[in-house]
């Protein structure tokens, strides 16, 4: 994933950072938005190696998911009412599981920015799946129907995208310390191999990344 030079997006109780682009909406202080890409994931990652993170919610240690491990189990519910087990239902294809909030402008960004390049992950059989975190983190914000429909266009459509909303569970799960912001590139087998966040900034680690799927 490269140098682990960034911190990644989330929400914290801090000071607002100074590199998001502003929003029509006021965000409360206590919500931080950070706009640089995720590649701290990495070392992130190597520390949760026996060691947990406190959930952001309910402040339960919760371990967060590594690459090599295989995804945790979670639902979600597809914007057309289906539920979808995660594990079961991706499994024997590559898959990208991105979790975004809808009122985060890098979500927006990275919402077009695969617009653009959903034909490649189309070309390397992998599905991406956006899901938007359960109750949206606790801003409101739009549907994540109106959101895709508003942001990908056509791409909207696409049959390799699909679009829904993660259960609580599944959130904690995968999103323990609530970033805003972060996806999980998993291989056929539904083991992750690839953690970042902000695909507007960094689609080009993960464009390599589902490249060496078959290999």
């Amino acid at each position: 994933m490269g140098k682990a030079s960034r911190r990644m997006r989330r929400a914290v109780p801090e000071q607002p950072g100074s590199g998001s682009r502003s929003r029509s909406r006021t965000v409360p202080r206590r919500w931080l938005i950070v706009g640089v890409p995720l590649a701290l994931l990495v070392a992130l990652a190597a520390v949760v190696v026996g060691g947990h993170h406190t959930n952001a919610t309910s402040r339960s240690p919760v371990s967060m998911p590594v690459t090599g491990a295989s995804a945790p189990p979670g639902d979600y519910t597809l914007v057309d009412g289906r539920s979808i087990k995660v594990v079961s239902s991706l499994r024997g294809r590559p898959a990208l599981i991105w979790f975004v909030s809808t009122w985060c402008s890098s979500c927006e960004a990275g919402t077009q920015v695969m617009a653009q390049n959903i034909a490649a992950f189309s070309r390397h059989h992998v599905r991406v799946v956006e899901l938007e975190l359960a109750r949206d983190l606790g801003q409101p914000g739009p549907s994540i129907a109106s959101f895709g429909q508003s942001l990908a266009a056509r791409a909207y459509r696409n049959p390799d995208w699909s679009w829904g909303v993660a259960s609580s569970p599944m959130t904690t799960a995968y999103d323990p310390r609530a970033y805003l912001d972060v996806y999980y590139l998993l291989n056929a087998r539904g083991q992750i191999v690839y953690i970042n966040g902000s695909p507007s900034s960094t689609m080009g680690g993960l464009l390599n990344a589902i490249g060496t799927l078959g290999a």
